[in-house]
C-alpha cells in the first residue's frame, strides 16, 4: 500500500471549498434581494484562482484514490461495522 496516499488523507486539513463559500455569499446576497451585478465585495475576482485550486486539489484527490485502488487489500485487525 502506498503510505503517502495515506498519509495525504490522514494530515489533509479539513475546510469548506472556497468556491462553496462564494457561492454562500452569492445565495446570502440574492436573499436579500441584492442582484448578482451589485455583489463587487464578494470578491468575484478571485473565482479564477479558487476554480485553479479547487482543479489542483481534484487532481491529488483522484490520483491519491488511484493509488489507492492499485494497492493490495489487508485484512482489518477486527471487524468494521457498516461493512
Amino acid at each position: 500500500m502506498n503510505d503517502t496516499a495515506i498519509a495525504s488523507l490522514i494530515t489533509a486539513p479539513e475546510e469548506i471549498s472556497p468556491l462553496l463559500e462564494i457561492l454562500w455569499e452569492i445565495e446570502q446576497y440574492e436573499a436579500q434581494g441584492h442582484h448578482l451585478i451589485e455583489l463587487s465585495d464578494i470578491g468575484l475576482e478571485d473565482f479564477e484562482e479558487v476554480s485553479k485550486k479547487l482543479h489542483k486539489q481534484s487532481l491529488c484527490n483522484q490520483r491519491t484514490m488511484d493509488s489507492l485502488k492499485k494497492a493490495n487489500p489487508i485484512a482489518a485487525p477486527m471487524t468494521i461495522r457498516g461493512f
